[in-house]
């Protein structure tokens, strides 16, 4: 059977937990090669302990909010795999009790949360585009939000903007790199089990009060998302660019 990432060459942001870690997964065992990329090194170590990859991983320390250190991720993937055709700016903050409703908010928690998940998502297209396009083409898929269309977040308010941020990039890179041969696409977790959200997936009644709220009545988890996320990457989703795919068991259809 003809694997679908086949001889791929892959970069993964946040790749050290949750999304970005189920997407390696999927990617690597759809036949890519990938590099991960984290700011934590230790959880970035265990991450790839855990991988069988056959010397098709990489591991990569690094803050997609500083350019400089994006860059060299980005240069050193290259290298080592001689280009890119998959850039995943998955990396994310939820800064839970300090994010908080606008009159509340403090403007350095504001700035944290856009330079982590906005800027960063920005970085990591910025110079892993410049990859695709030595290469041919290729394909962008960021983690966007259902936070970032709707106000289905209140008191994370820093959050909600950096994510409505993301999906004002994604649709104008699909038309600026349309015909260059890049798609650029995002998706739309809903409430999933990840470590980011363990603030309320450890506690019993919030998890409920949340799950009431899904169609589907449960949470997603981080393989469901990374298989949507390697299909839109993918050359069976070939005529899709600029969307944003929500993968949230009907949560924002209601």
């Amino acid at each position: 059977m003809e694997l679908r990432h086949a001889d791929r060459r892959a970069l993964v942001t946040g790749a050290a937990s949750g999304i970005g870690l189920a997407t390696t997964r999927r990617l690597l065992g759809e036949g890519a090669s990938v590099a991960l990329v984290d700011v934590d090194r230790d959880a970035l170590a265990r991450a790839v302990s855990g991988l069988d990859g056959d010397g098709r991983v990489l591991a990569l320390t690094a803050d997609v909010s500083d350019e400089n250190a994006i860059a060299r991720a980005v240069e050193a993937a290259v290298k080592a795999f001689g280009g890119l055709d998959v850039v995943i700016p998955n990396a994310a903050v939820q800064l839970v009790g300090r994010d908080d409703r606008a009159d509340r908010l403090d403007a350095d928690v504001w700035r944290a949360t856009l330079e982590a998940n906005l800027t960063g998502a920005f970085l990591t297209a910025k110079h892993g585009i410049r990859a695709l396009l030595n290469a041919g083409g290729g394909n962008v898929v960021c983690t966007a939000s259902p936070a970032g269309l709707y106000g289905l977040a209140p008191g994370l308010d820093a959050y909600s903007a950096s994510k409505a941020g993301l999906y004002g990039l994604v649709r104008v890179m699909a038309i600026d790199y349309a015909s260059e041969g890049i798609r650029v696409n995002g998706v739309l977790p809903g409430i999933t089990e990840t470590p980011m959200n363990h603030w309320w997936m450890d506690d019993a009644q919030a998890r409920r009060d949340l799950e009431a709220r899904i169609p589907l009545a449960r949470a997603g988890t981080a393989d469901e998302v990374a298989s949507v996320i390697s299909f839109l990457a993918s050359d069976e989703a070939r005529y899709v660019t600029g969307a944003l795919w929500a993968v949230d068991g009907g949560l924002t259809a209601t």
